[in-house]
């Protein structure tokens, strides 16, 4: 099984890498929020149909409408030296909601999804007391999680607390 021995004080530096991963992408013309107008063409064949709400946090990504994979894609703002690793082949299966590529590889887009608030009212990744002390901002973003890891719900989906 390729699922890696995984603690739940490792969350903290994944939250970190997170964070760190996030504020690389500019306010202006976020392609993340769409009410920015984004140039859809940068990742998309054609745009899109207009959708009933912003968030595609449900919506799993069809790649065949995207010019990239699901890595190139995100690597062309965030960094992809940090974070999770990507991009290699699973050997157990996921959660559908946690969507791999057409050759079962983890991509950016298994735990992300492309568009939506990035500001949520409830923290949706691990925080420390210091941040609830402090108010830290990342008790306000969303990460664009396809589910809340406040306490390690998306890691364990796949990284086994028992391992």
């Amino acid at each position: 099984m390729l699922a890696k021995k995984y603690h739940l004080s490792c969350l903290l530096c994944t939250c970190c890498l997170l964070a760190e991963l996030s504020t690389k992408v500019m306010a202006d013309n976020n392609p993340h929020n769409l009410q920015s107008k984004p140039a859809c063409d940068s990742c998309h064949y054609i745009t899109p149909p207009a959708t009933v709400t912003d968030d595609t946090r449900y919506v799993l990504p069809q790649m065949q409408n995207f010019k990239q994979d699901g890595i190139g894609m995100c690597t062309q703002c965030h960094s992809n030296e940090n974070g999770h690793q990507v991009g290699i082949t699973l050997d157990f299966s996921v959660p559908a909601d946690l969507p791999l590529n057409n050759d079962n590889k983890m991509t950016c887009l298994t735990c992300h999804y492309t568009h939506g608030s990035l500001k949520t009212e409830k923290p949706n990744a691990s925080y420390s007391f210091m941040d609830v002390l402090l108010g830290s901002e990342r008790l306000h973003k969303s990460f664009l999680l396809r589910r809340n890891n406040a306490n390690g719900e998306l890691c364990l989906s796949c990284h086994h607390s028992s391992q």
